[in-house]
């Protein structure tokens, strides 16, 4: 009888065993084909949006890169002109219009297209390098083909704005015979009154900006193998990583169905006009044969193009066929080592079955409540380890590992019913304020009593975990909108809405809450969870107690930021840390006093950085010292070399950082620059603003002393905007105060702007300091700020920031 039990049970374990392997590997290479086509897609979708994001925002920039180029151009000319008539002011006005127009006439720029025009305030024709024959006759009736009186509009600016932006068709110097729209820039030079100008053709930039771009899309690549193209709605190539095939038509191609392809491009089209579609293609000059591409499709339109990525997905299920069969041939040998050793084992106990069963028989009874006793406790040592596992031991919530192991089983429901998925990231509000307060036993008890209220509004099919310290995530899955996500929101806000008692006392906190929601943000756990925190902290930089979901732009501002830290780590190397010097009138003699350096950082990836954001992330990162130096060894290098020592030498304002002023060894650093550079200590105000008093006034308030011990100037920048920048003054050495640039803007407009510049010159005066004030835009201004005996005064109006070369030409 045994040995008949031992083999109808080892027959029936082997079909169990042989069966649940065949279903077991059906669903892994089911799995395993579907898993490798959608991140496929996923991939290829994504490259090809990006470069379409990248497109619309160069297609954006082209206008404004077009103005600033020519704008540029002219203020370089401009300062020719400026410097010319300063050389030769005793000729006549023919004799240095002759000068001007032989030295900028042979000038070109933007290959070739691009020239300068001069004009007489009365239309007469200066100088035209394309058309010399309009040299000396009056063009004020001039129009173009659209009747626009272009000299005409030209002077009427000038008269008004002495400089501005206008539009006209005109000829180009390669095709005289027709007319192109064009942006141009001019300038008015009162001296001569005569104005400058020059312009660029739109049609032009926008061809540039397309070529670069259809460059940078062929050497774009993804995955092993995968490339982006572009065509035309004609089916002409564009750009192509194969580029022999550029400027070839699809349609001419034996390689693809061009009827397939066309209905493809005619097919309907999504609201982001994109879509997936799949034909016969062997455009890839790489491969051998047709392949099925499943391709992701994205036109734009404007530029008629056809931004397109594929999926070779023969190629990808002949690469997985080659994984199928290893996986069934492993299978098959893991089978044979399985049904072997089920045999050997049912030869061992038919044996043994013969020998022992009836000490087996005698001894059963005797064991048997001995091994269930064992059992129960190993069952509960094992739940109560796995509950250990994956729960957090203060909370009992669920802790990270459930938490990610849930969001995966969630994504997988919601990748077949359609549902959204939102990530919460809750982190309480100066939560380190109860446990310094009310110590770490009540702040734990605070955490159990917020982990009670967010297990009671859950519902069964959600969940929260804790995260770590004073942080929790939500996972609220089988969402319809984010409307329904920013429902829950309000449900996790209302929990903090009554106070917490905790040892008779009340305590009350909130919350910041930061949203990522699947598939629209993230398509797997981890990055959910990474966009949610990010987020998080997004939200409590807007204020404490905010909520925030995540969108593309903080996608790309902390991408922007990151980009930010790794360029300027090295921007100093790569001398791309520039220095311009802004110049301080006298009032009262209309000289230049002093100059203030300012920095400037132009980075082939980033463009243009503002010094306001650079500046705060060299704090953040640790190099404002390092910059810091730099600037203040460059200014007095500069200035001592082109405006040396001596009697009335010209004056340097240099800002310095908060940090930077704190830092140990500050002043034993700085004394080694000026030390070492050989200017006067006394031609050097370090400026510094309210902010650096407000945080730190014991510490900053000795260095302030001895900066003045040893002849250094203190200017208190942006004075007027701070609550308490009068009781400044009395307790620190300050020599110079400056009026902020809000005040002079506001002069004509605002009573009490005018108001507060009287009250500060004459605080100066009663206190003995010097006034500057900054942002002087305008001839009324600069004359209003001279009645009321403004010391000093800086601004556009006097002068631009300048290089240390301008600088040197125009002052010294």
């Amino acid at each position: 009888m045994p040995i008949a039990l031992i083999g109808i049970f080892t027959l029936v374990l082997n079909a169990i065993v042989i069966h649940e392997n065949q279903t077991k590997v059906g669903s892994l290479i089911e799995s395993l084909y579907s898993d490798a086509l959608t991140q496929e897609k996923g991939r290829v979708k994504q490259q090809v949006d990006s470069i379409y994001e990248q497109i619309i925002y160069e297609d954006n920039l082209a206008e404004q890169t077009l103005k600033k180029s020519i704008q540029h151009r002219i203020d370089d000319a401009y300062g020719i002109i400026h410097f010319i008539y300063q050389q030769n002011e005793e000729k006549t006005k023919p004799e240095i219009v002759k000068l001007i127009s032989d030295a900028l006439r042979q000038t070109r720029f933007n290959d070739g297209r691009g020239y300068f025009f001069i004009y007489d305030m009365d239309g007469t024709n200066l100088m035209h390098p394309i058309f010399p024959e309009y040299e000396g006759t009056n063009l004020i009736n001039f129009t173009d083909i659209h009747g626009k009186r272009v000299v005409e509009d030209h002077v009427k600016m000038m008269r008004e704005k002495g400089e501005g932006f206008s539009q006209w068709w005109y000829p180009k110097p390669d095709n005289k015979d027709e007319a192109f729209e064009k942006i141009g820039y001019a300038k008015y030079f009162e001296p001569l009154d005569i104005y400058i100008g020059t312009g660029e053709y739109v049609v032009d930039v926008e061809e540039d900006i397309q070529q670069i771009l259809l460059a940078w899309i062929s050497e774009v690549r993804y995955g092993d193998d995968g490339y982006i193209f572009v065509f035309d709605h004609s089916g002409n190539i564009l750009s192509h990583q194969d580029k022999s095939l550029i400027n070839t038509n699809i349609y001419n191609k034996t390689d693809i169905n061009p009827h397939e392809f066309m209905n493809t491009l005619n097919s309907k089209f999504d609201d982001n006009n994109s879509r997936f579609s799949k034909y016969l293609n062997r455009l890839d000059a790489f491969k051998n044969g047709s392949d099925s591409q499943l391709s992701y499709i994205k036109k734009y339109d404007k530029w008629d193009w056809v931004i397109s990525g594929g999926v070779y997905t023969d190629t990808n299920k002949r690469l997985l066929e080659k994984k199928e069969k290893i996986l069934i041939q492993q299978n098959q040998e893991e089978l044979k080592k399985i049904l072997l050793l089920t045999l050997t084992l049912a030869l061992i106990l038919t044996l043994l079955s013969l020998s022992v069963s009836k000490y087996v028989a005698m001894r059963f009874n005797k064991f048997q409540d001995r091994i269930c006793n064992d059992f129960e406790v190993l069952e509960k040592t094992k739940n109560k380890m796995q509950y250990m596992a994956l729960h957090d031991g203060l909370t009992q919530l669920p802790n990270r590992v459930m938490l990610e192991s849930r969001i995966e089983e969630e994504i997988v429901k919601a990748q077949q019913s359609g549902k959204m998925i939102a990530l919460m990231f809750v982190d309480l509000d100066d939560f380190k304020k109860v446990n310094d307060h009310y110590g770490h036993d009540v702040g734990d008890r605070l955490l159990t009593l917020i982990s009670s209220r967010f297990s009671h509004f859950i519902e069964k099919n959600e969940m929260v975990a804790r995260f770590g310290g004073d942080e929790f995530v939500f996972c609220f899955s089988n969402l319809a909108s984010q409307q329904d996500a920013e429902l829950w929101v309000d449900k996790i806000q209302s929990v903090f809405e009554d106070a917490f008692s905790i040892n008779g006392k009340e305590i009350t906190t909130g919350c910041s809450i930061g949203v990522a929601m699947y598939p629209k943000d993230a398509t797997c756990s981890s990055e959910l969870i990474s966009k949610a925190d990010i987020v998080l902290y997004k939200s409590k930089d807007v204020h404490k107690g905010a909520s925030l979901f995540f969108d593309k732009s903080i996608d790309e501002q902390v991408s922007y930021e990151f980009s930010l830290e790794e360029e300027l780590k090295s921007a100093l190397d790569k001398r791309e840390i520039t220095l311009v010097y802004q110049p301080q009138i006298d009032t009262k003699t209309g000289e230049i006093y002093g100059v203030e350096v300012l920095s400037r950082w132009c980075n082939n990836k980033l463009g243009s950085v503002s010094p306001v954001q650079f500046i705060a992330v060299a704090e953040e990162i640790g190099m404002i010292d390092q910059l810091g130096d730099f600037v203040l060894q460059q200014a007095c290098e500069d200035i001592q070399e082109v405006m040396p020592n001596g009697t009335n030498a010209t004056m340097l304002s240099v800002n310095i950082s908060p940090k930077q002023l704190i830092r140990k060894g500050f002043i034993s650093r700085i004394m080694k620059i000026v030390s070492r550079t050989g200017i006067d200590v006394s031609r050097i105000t370090f400026e510094i603003t309210e902010n650096i008093l407000i945080s730190d006034l014991k510490s900053v308030s000795p260095i302030l002393l001895e900066l003045q011990k040893l002849g250094f100037g203190i200017s208190l920048d942006d004075f007027g905007t701070g609550y308490s920048s009068l009781s400044y003054l009395n307790i620190l050495p300050i020599t110079e105060i400056k009026i902020d640039r809000s005040f002079v803007s506001s002069l004509f407009t605002n009573d009490q702007s005018e108001s507060l510049i009287k009250a500060i010159i004459a605080i100066g005066a009663s206190c003995q300091m010097t006034v500057v004030a900054e942002g002087v835009e305008t001839k009324e201004q600069l004359e209003k700020l001279k009645e009321y005996q403004c010391d000093l005064v800086q601004g556009y109006y006097l002068d631009k920031p300048l290089s240390i070369s301008e600088l040197k030409a125009k002052y010294a």
